[in-house]
């Protein structure tokens, strides 16, 4: 038995203020940082526009805290724009630098959406008995899942899109496309192999994976018992 299900994770008000203790901001309903970066990168957003961002308290407080430099950048060049000489060119200045702040910003939030996803698998397969390894990569992380003769593979996307497969029998990698296709790397791991499938079709952030403390990828292999860790 195998399926294949994508969902999406909306943010609700639970994983908003999880994410927002995480992060230590204070992003509510009202800001939407993936339309603001994609109406920036367009071009759509005017100079008095922009002057209503920079200005907004909430959204201020959350790109003053996750894209500092750009956003600093921002607010200097959208004070100069009244006595500017050349006001079309500053005005695309403040734009650009608005747009990488809100789209840092956005990354930050995506990614961490991701790994809040990410716990509640893990903490579910804590209470459930399962052996798990994950790995992390640059826009998802795999998450491999094992119980007796079950195999359950995911892939976890930014912003909480989740990929899933399920199989059965300890001697094979029988399962839908997830499963197969990442046991054709499975040497890896299949957790590892997941990612590595998903950036060879789509090119990674920066052509590399995030590293953790250590400077290496976050790879973590755990026993898990009912109740809690072995």
């Amino acid at each position: 038995m195998s399926t294949r299900v994508n969902q999406t994770a909306q943010i609700n008000a639970a994983c908003r203020e999880l994410l927002n203790e995480r992060l230590d901001i204070r992003l509510g309903q009202t800001v939407d940082l993936g339309q603001l970066s994609t109406a920036l990168e367009a071009g759509r957003v005017d100079l008095s526009g922009m002057r209503s961002m920079v200005g907004n308290v909430e959204l201020g407080g959350v790109l003053g805290k996750l894209a500092p430099a750009p956003f600093a950048r921002a607010q200097t060049a959208l004070a100069m724009t009244e006595n500017a000489l050349n006001p079309s060119a500053l005005t695309m200045s403040v734009r650009t630098d608005l747009a990488d702040a809100v789209s840092q910003a956005n990354a930050v939030v995506i990614g961490a959406t991701r790994d809040l996803t990410v716990q509640a698998f893990t903490e579910a397969a804590t209470e459930l008995g399962y052996t798990f390894s994950s790995w992390r990569g640059a826009d998802v992380t795999g998450l491999e899942l094992w119980r007796n003769n079950e195999l359950l593979l995911l892939r976890v996307h930014d912003g909480g899109l989740v990929e899933s497969d399920h199989a059965y029998n300890h001697s094979s990698y029988e399962g839908g496309d997830l499963i197969a296709t990442a046991a054709t790397h499975r040497e890896s791991g299949l957790a590892k192999a997941t990612v590595d499938t998903h950036e060879q079709l789509v090119p990674a952030k920066g052509g590399r994976l995030f590293a953790g403390a250590s400077g290496e990828p976050s790879h973590r292999t755990r026993e898990l018992r009912r109740g809690g860790a072995a």
